[in-house]
């Protein structure tokens, strides 16, 4: 039986099928991360009295200095019971693991005073106090929006609800390396989905 060869030439053929996704279209946002529609966003360490402790366009900001953004995936238990020589093995409960996101430390968009804000929101080093849901709201909803290399219509949008900042890290200055500092977070989860119905 002859098996159908289909190439390059089919693929160049159906454009519209096979558009290739690029690493570097995508949109990650935090639309309510401080803002006029979101809890105002204080400086760690700021209780809101101080001159310059909002900070202010937060969540554009943190959205312009993204170098790069995990996709959110889940693996799932698997719950095993054994009958003899066999094994049945059966769906367990889902985990979405954490995700890691590198920013651009942009000293005049002040990127790591706004990592920093969202953190404290889950834990204040100040006070010592871990954050209350009700009162500090440190969870955030965010989006990752895959574009086409055009940016016209969005490919796909997943939606993270409940994502916060479980741990900051960055390199260390030195004296021998002159390039661009870099921030690493850790993004928690609860869960994500594909949203065909949301517009950022």
């Amino acid at each position: 039986m002859a098996i159908e060869q289909i190439g390059t030439y089919h693929l160049a053929d159906n454009p519209q099928l096979f558009e290739i996704q690029r690493n570097n279209n995508y949109i990650f946002s935090v639309p309510l991360l401080g803002g006029p529609n979101g809890d105002p966003l204080l400086r760690a360490g700021a209780v809101g009295t101080e001159a310059n402790a909002e900070l202010k366009n937060a969540a554009e900001l943190f959205r312009l200095s993204i170098n790069s953004a995990f996709i959110p995936h889940f693996t799932q238990e698997v719950v095993e019971v054994k009958r003899g020589n066999s094994t049945l093995r059966y769906a367990g409960v889902p985990n979405f693991e954490a995700g890691n996101m590198t920013f651009h430390d942009f000293i005049g968009a002040d990127v790591k005073s706004i990592l920093m804000a969202w953190q404290n929101l889950s834990y204040n080093v100040y006070t010592e106090k871990v954050g209350s849901l009700q009162r500090t709201n440190y969870k955030r909803d965010a989006f990752l929006i895959e574009y086409p290399p055009d940016y016209a219509e969005p490919v796909r949008t997943w939606k993270l609800h409940g994502c916060w900042i479980s741990s900051l890290s960055e390199d260390g200055y030195s004296n021998d390396n002159g390039d661009k500092h870099m921030i690493n977070a850790v993004i928690q989860y609860d869960r994500a989905e594909i949203d065909l119905t949301s517009v950022i």
